[in-house]
């Protein structure tokens, strides 16, 4: 079978499972609160977690997806967060071919990939490589990095 170099999403679901690592700054949490049409302070107390002054992380159902995904969509979609939007685009998984196999076991869009074809672009400098850490970025734009 062919592999193709460009990653298509097939809408699963499996990226919004899992606790953690989903993470907003004030910006994006009002962005998103927004979109749904509440106010920040119902937002925060529905689906969000303040890690620490200016990071927020999105809540999960127990042992299941984000609190915002329903019905096999994104209900921020268009505001979603920064790691969100990238996927699967993460440094991890364009440098480290290990990796790229163990997000391509839950992910099918990336199963239907090789690591090479995906990664080629990086590899090669064309593209940018994607930030270490999402919420080191975050917490650096709200001036609260390390």
């Amino acid at each position: 079978m062919p592999y193709s170099r460009s990653f298509r999403c097939l809408l699963c679901g499996e990226c919004c499972r899992g606790r953690g690592g989903i993470y907003l700054d004030r910006e994006g949490a009002e962005a998103a609160a927004r979109h749904l049409g509440l106010p920040f302070p119902v937002a925060e107390r529905l689906f969000l977690e303040q890690e620490r002054p200016g990071l927020w992380s999105v809540l999960n159902r127990p042992g299941g997806h984000c609190l915002l995904f329903r019905g096999g969509v994104c209900l921020i979609h268009p505001v979603k967060p920064p790691i969100c939007r990238a996927w699967p685009r993460l440094r991890a998984l364009v440098t480290d071919p290990l990796a790229f196999l163990e997000a391509a076991e839950a992910c099918p869009g990336l199963a239907r990939l090789d690591f090479a074809g995906f990664s080629a672009g990086y590899r090669e400098g064309r593209l940018p490589l994607p930030p270490p850490s999402f919420k080191a970025a975050l917490l650096a734009r709200a001036g609260g990095g390390r």
